[in-house]
């Protein structure tokens, strides 16, 4: 009996191993194979790359896969005779010019020779004791030639001190590699809505900069993400859990990750492993992926739901909230809450109704789950962390706020509240 089950249990443990490793909600795509989407904007970047003197501002909401774009650059670029040269680092609060500018020289390899002759291997930064400056910059990437194509990422850039002054000289930085003819291609990545937030000054280099936003994934992106994994796990999955999770990552590809993840290890487990994934299992995805949540999340729904009124519509609003309709950077009016809620509550509702809600929703007091921009009578809302927005659907779900025919329509192409 032992050995005829071993091998099937040994089989499901390295599926189970295979699938951990293909769906990653915790950590940006690194392979350009598994990458899916985004063809507009990798069109963009390459064209950047390719002309001389022109750099990129990637900018958008978090959780969007600007980090996994910027990795994946360098296996998209034809290579023929041309030497690829690529930086990236990772911006920090207590980064500077100077820090930053230190970080990717480190990253620049060289050979030097002693009077002795003998040959050792240093970086550019080794030649930099003082503070580095954005002439210290241009000088140093000055030396490369005509085959090389030097790409330098900085990611996180939102992180550093809003003073102004950093952002500013790599602003200056822009401007002069670019007057320079060097053919370094920056490309600045950050959260914002707009690249004035991510950089200031950035009117000064516009004629130099292509200016990209990452809006969040439209459905057929999305369905590549999760397919390109389950093909190569020889896994099918029906096309009402494929909906499904679609539909409940609202343009977010962590989510098809988490809920991919999670439904296939439901569907491969013992006793009776399977290689199809069914809604069941993406019903089982969900729990999963609530139970392992970050702590945060689950704090802020309680914070922000939380009340000592019987009968109160705390909830019903949140949810209304993240079935929203909402725009590339995921913000959403008033207006467009009307109709989910309506639908939850079984009866058409005003805005007025449900207006003190929202105001709770950005009240500090309760965490602020929600953030507000715009002026009275033309207020956008989003979901301060991205990530909140799904996770309140699946609480909605489980916790049956959306009601059996809503959660049906998940599982469907013709869901009415997914736009992005």
């Amino acid at each position: 009996m032992a050995r005829s089950v071993q091998p099937v249990t040994g089989a499901v443990s390295a599926k189970r191993f295979e699938i951990n490793q293909l769906f990653t909600p915790s950590t940006p795509v690194t392979t350009a194979e598994l990458f899916a989407g985004r063809s507009p904007q990798m069109v963009r970047i390459i064209d950047a790359i390719a002309e001389p003197g022109r750099h990129v501002l990637l900018y958008g909401e978090r959780g969007v896969g600007k980090t996994s774009l910027a990795q994946i650059v360098p296996y998209l670029v034809p290579r023929r005779n041309a030497k690829l040269h690529y930086y990236r680092v990772q911006a920090f609060p207590i980064d500077n010019f100077h820090s930053i500018a230190r970080k990717i020289f480190k990253r620049i390899k060289m050979h030097a020779t002693n009077a002795a002759d003998d040959v050792s291997e240093i970086t550019a930064a080794d030649l930099y004791k003082e503070t580095i400056t954005p002439d210290d910059f241009v000088h140093e990437f000055s030396f490369f030639n005509g085959n090389d194509v030097p790409m330098v990422v900085i990611d996180e850039f939102n992180e550093i001190p809003q003073d102004g002054l950093t952002t500013r000289l790599w602003a200056n930085t822009i401007k002069a590699l670019s007057d320079a003819g060097t053919n370094i291609t920056l490309i600045i990545v950050g959260v914002a809505n707009n690249v004035t937030q991510l950089i200031k000054e950035h009117e000064s280099i516009q004629r130099c900069t292509e200016e990209i936003l990452m809006p969040r994934m439209g459905r057929d992106e999305l369905t590549e993400v999760l397919m390109k994994r389950l093909d190569q796990l020889n896994i099918t999955i029906t096309e009402g859990a494929r909906w499904k999770v679609v539909n409940l990552a609202k343009g977010l590809p962590a989510y098809v990750h988490g809920l991919g993840k999670f439904a296939a290890l439901n569907a491969v487990k013992m006793p009776t492993p399977r290689t199809r994934i069914e809604d069941s299992d993406v019903d089982a995805a969900i729990d999963g992926l609530l139970a392992s949540s970050d702590q945060t999340f689950k704090d802020s729904y309680e914070a922000a739901t939380r009340s000592n009124q019987p009968g109160n519509l705390l909830k019903h609003a949140l949810t209304a909230c993240a079935l929203a309709r909402t725009d590339d950077s995921g913000f959403f009016t008033p207006a467009s809450v009307r109709e989910p809620l309506s639908a939850i509550l079984g009866k058409w509702v005003e805005i007025a109704n449900f207006q003190n809600h929202l105001l709770a929703f950005i009240d500090p007091k309760r965490n602020a789950i929600l953030e507000r921009i715009g002026e009275q009578r033309a207020y956008r809302f989003r979901f301060k962390h991205p990530a909140m927005q799904p996770y309140v659907m699946m609480r909605g779900v489980r916790e049956n706020i959306i009601d059996d025919d809503a959660k049906r329509s998940l599982s469907s192409s013709d869901y009415p509240d997914f736009a992005i």
